[in-house]
């Protein structure tokens, strides 16, 4: 038989018949006698993302290395954050939520001399808060004064334990002169961290 719907016991409770009828498969719905909100059961998912957070980088990097200062918020205009799950402190990344995380590295860079420079960024992690690996990385090159360059790295981890798995940006300036670009006021060189779902 089709599924049924039994109204009100008087108590609150709203019982939905299944259509095999079986009582040991039905379920129960409780409405409170007063004003309130009912939650998402765990088998229903609201769909979307829980998390959108950004880091920029506030001032110009020249030397090679862990990025380990110089992170903020960004705050310029409207900008903001979903979420405060990701936090920052002196370079690494962590999370306070498990789940599968996209990491998207947007980088500004600029030679500062007239010769043949070139360097790279790369995204590393950890799965035991002590031993990093470089798991992404991105070259730039050339040989003029004051060429300038943008490029991003991106990376899906999948965090399963917030005490262990962790992120850190590092910078090496291989030959010649060159910088990252930072700044207060513009996203020149910028983390995004989006929460995909659930591990």
């Amino acid at each position: 038989m089709p599924g049924q719907i039994k109204i009100d016991d008087g108590a609150g409770n709203y019982t939905i018949l299944t259509n095999a009828g079986s009582l040991g498969s039905d379920k129960t719905i409780t409405i409170p006698n007063t004003t309130g909100t009912m939650a998402l059961t765990s088998d229903i998912s609201a769909g979307g993302l829980s998390s959108a957070q950004q880091f920029r980088l506030t001032a110009n990097v020249t030397s090679t290395g862990f990025l380990t200062a110089n992170w903020e918020v960004p705050d310029t205009s409207i900008q903001g954050n979903l979420g405060s799950i990701v936090s920052e402190a002196s370079g690494v990344f962590s999370f306070s939520e498990t789940g599968y995380y996209l990491v998207h590295w947007d980088v500004g860079y600029q030679q500062s001399a007239a010769n043949n420079t070139f360097g790279y960024v790369e995204i590393f992690l950890t799965n035991d808060n002590s031993t990093y690996t470089s798991s992404a990385l991105g070259y730039w090159g050339g040989t003029s004064d004051y060429d300038l360059g943008f490029g991003s790295l991106s990376i899906i981890i999948d965090v399963t334990n917030t005490t262990n798995d962790k992120v850190k940006l590092h910078y090496t300036a291989q030959t010649g002169s060159s910088r990252i670009s930072g700044s207060t006021t513009q996203n020149r060189t910028a983390v995004t961290f989006m929460k995909l779902g659930e591990t």
